[in-house]
């Protein structure tokens, strides 16, 4: 049964967005009557038939819960967009499909590519969400450097970086007990500068060994956010 999504599930009207509505009949086929399934992007999806179509928008009612998924640990990954923006897709779609809760892409001295498509990455972000019927659509914050993110004073936070210092082997991380907020920061291509490492000490960033192997930006963002899921 195919998913879909709405930002605003109990409107007035309980139709489906322009959108979502043409995915729904002219894509998929789905007529009047027929049983489809509704996500809020929070936890939630209902079930629902689909009442009629008024002004090309999927009508529904009688809205009845199907899953209800409340976790127990929310997953930030903070990673630099790569060079190559298709990678950075693909980290999305992936990083979405397997669980993440906040994105916040930054932009580091060693940065390639400064700027990304916001409304491309929310679209990308809700495909992979319905794609994978998954009930969470993450955040995905505004591009800002990674001076700017230190700002945000966030516990429980770790980097990934390939400089010669004494690093917490990241499986020791997922044994510990009651993590409830996890953010993990992720560096551009050329890694993060001695500067921000500098400033990373000084925010108190625990480093993070990752593995003997040497992983581009994306597969260290899907890497982790693989591992963390293992805890829900």
């Amino acid at each position: 049964m195919h998913l879909f999504y709405s930002n605003d599930l109990f409107n007035k009207d309980q139709t489906l967005s322009l959108d979502e509505s043409k995915h729904c009949l002219s894509s998929l086929r789905q007529n009047i009557g027929e049983t489809i399934l509704i996500t809020d992007g929070k936890g939630k999806i209902y079930s629902t038939k689909i009442r009629s179509i008024k002004n090309k928008k999927v009508v529904y009612n009688d809205l009845k819960l199907k899953v209800s998924f409340n976790k127990k640990i929310s997953i930030h990954i903070a990673i630099a967009p790569t060079k190559n923006k298709t990678r950075f897709e693909w980290f999305l779609e992936k990083a979405t499909e397997i669980g993440v809760d906040t994105i916040s892409p930054i932009i580091c001295d060693n940065s390639e590519r400064k700027n990304i498509n916001q409304n491309r990455c929310d679209k990308i972000l809700i495909s992979a969400m319905k794609q994978s019927k998954n009930c969470i659509l993450p955040t995905i914050n505004p591009l800002i450097s990674f001076q700017e993110f230190t700002k945000k004073n966030l516990q429980n936070t770790y980097i990934a970086h390939c400089h010669n210092s004494e690093k917490i082997d990241f499986k020791n991380i997922i044994t510990k007990k009651n993590i409830k907020d996890i953010t993990i920061i992720i560096g551009p291509e050329g890694d993060f500068s001695k500067k921000e490492i500098e400033l990373s000490d000084k925010m108190n960033y625990k480093p993070i060994y990752l593995g003997q192997n040497r992983l581009r930006t994306e597969t260290a963002g899907v890497f982790v956010c693989s591992i963390l899921q293992l805890l829900q």
